[in-house]
């Protein structure tokens, strides 16, 4: 008679729990990563919205501004848009803030180290304004052109 030997080997087993641990390490990975990458991204399209608000609060306060009272010349990054009552958008350090005609400082947006602020007048009639803000290492530039009244 034969004698015969059933079961697995200790190689067969030492391979199947390689196996099944790497298909585990593989399998909880996806969703740590799918996790990062929608974070990644949330933060990217809040800092996205919090630039496009300042944007638009600068330009609801140009346009309708006369140009004559329009300082960009004395401070790029300083944008006086009444010289009569100090009303102005300014970058102190890495934060935006606003100044109203009461002399109230309001801050806009805030950023981190790499956040800019740049107002030209280079026609004379049009304001370039670009904001660049930057938050940990991601950075959105923005950029407009305002012609405020005559």
């Amino acid at each position: 008679m034969k004698n015969r030997n059933s079961g697995f080997t200790l190689v067969e087993l030492m391979v199947v729990v390689l196996v099944v641990g790497l298909v585990v390490l593989v399998t909880t990975q996806i969703p740590l990563f799918s996790l990062s990458s929608w974070r990644k991204g949330a933060d990217r399209l809040r800092m996205q919205r919090d630039a496009d608000y300042a944007m638009l609060r600068i330009q609801r306060k140009l346009r309708p501004a006369s140009l004559s009272d329009i300082d960009v010349v004395s401070d790029p990054s300083t944008l006086v848009i009444d010289l009569n009552t100090g009303e102005n958008f300014s970058l102190q350090g890495n934060q935006l803030f606003y100044q109203d005609p009461a002399g109230v400082q309001e801050l806009v947006i805030e950023g981190d180290a790499g956040t800019q602020f740049n107002v030209t007048n280079p026609t004379g009639t049009i304001i370039n304004v670009t904001l660049t803000l930057a938050r940990g290492s991601v950075q959105t530039i923005l950029k407009t052109a305002v012609k405020p009244r005559n």
